[in-house]
């Protein structure tokens, strides 16, 4: 099950809301290189409120999300874009639903007729 998460509440900067929106776009690639992720969402709540909530199997897991390339971008890119440092908190999930993957579907059709 996966346990760990992090929510992270992010403020733009007036005028900055279209490059916030962008930044977060854009790191769902850097996302999809981490194994450790179970899942991954880039949120608006409003003109300048965003957020990431993002779920984990482990400890491990979380704290390589947090040594990785997208905390070090959010890093990089807060005097700029935020108003004020992006609040990072670490959760427990208490119960979930995520989608499960049918590895027989997702194979190659060479695989599956094989």
């Amino acid at each position: 099950m996966t346990t760990f998460s992090l929510f992270v509440k992010m403020k733009a900067k007036p005028g900055k809301e279209k490059d916030v929106e962008d930044f977060l776009r854009q790191a769902q690639s850097l996302v999809k290189e981490e194994p450790g992720t179970a899942a991954w969402f880039a949120i608006k709540f409003g003109p300048q409120e965003f957020g990431i909530f993002d779920a984990f199997h482990d400890e491990d897991a979380r704290n390589a999300h947090l040594n990785g390339k997208v905390a070090a971008a959010l890093i990089a890119k807060a005097s700029d874009l935020f108003a004020e440092p992006p609040t990072i908190m670490k959760a427990d999930v208490l119960a979930s639903k995520l989608p499960t993957i049918d590895h027989a579907q997702t194979a190659s059709p060479q695989r599956r007729a094989g």
